[in-house]
């Protein structure tokens, strides 16, 4: 299913906007985000008989979660088991950081070539 998308200028002419303002929205805003992560997150998958883990993800911290986060990421996990993706809530937090991390990268570098 491919999305209409509307340039900048057309939606100023379709509205009759005077002025138009780009406004960046940050990725973790757009509703597409969870399931673009989703994506990810399954395509990064690997089991061997056990619980399904991230490739890539070696290292193992302790990390505090407000109990409404916690709940949001439970809420994300059992979603996405629903449509047959098992990953727990801390596989989605870890999942969301990495886009994060890249996301972040990405500017930086865009900055530094201006």
């Amino acid at each position: 299913m491919t999305k209409k998308r509307f340039t900048a200028s057309r939606v100023k002419r379709i509205t009759g906007a005077a002025r138009h303002e780009s406004i960046q929205i940050p990725f973790y805003y757009a509703p597409p985000f969870l399931d673009e992560l989703r994506e990810v997150l399954k395509a990064r998958l690997s089991s061997h008989g056990g619980r399904p883990t991230i490739v890539g993800a070696e290292v193992v911290r302790k990390v505090r979660f407000s109990e409404e986060n916690w709940k949001e990421l439970e809420a994300i996990a059992e979603s996405w088991r629903r449509r047959g993706v098992t990953v727990s809530p801390a596989q989605v937090a870890t999942t969301i950081l990495d886009q994060v991390i890249s996301a972040y990268r990405r500017e930086r570098k865009q900055a530094r070539q201006r």
